[in-house]
């Protein structure tokens, strides 16, 4: 079972504040890796670890929450950024 990620690109769009992810920042808030065409990652296959929401799960959550709620929590942060960064609704949750 994967992420059901619905390829917004919310989340890259909101990379400010978060350590693991300074050098992609542009400096407004989005990773330098968004293709801003399709919202897709130029670099998916080797993106950064706290970009791949199963890799984060195994290496620091699988002791404190199922793999379900691990994605319950996730999905919810998803719904705010979508809302915040006003995405079509076809790409939301």
């Amino acid at each position: 079972m994967d992420f059901p990620c619905t390829k917004c690109g919310a989340c890259c769009k909101n990379i400010s504040g978060i350590k693991e992810l300074e050098s992609y920042n542009l400096g407004n808030g989005i990773c330098k890796y968004l293709d801003m065409q399709n919202n897709l990652c130029k670099i998916y296959a080797n993106r950064p670890i706290i970009c791949r929401i199963n890799a984060m799960y195994e290496r620091d959550y699988k002791q404190l929450h199922s793999k379900e709620e691990f994605y319950a929590l996730n999905i919810e942060s998803c719904k705010a950024l979508q809302e915040k960064e006003d995405i079509d609704k076809a790409l939301r949750f």
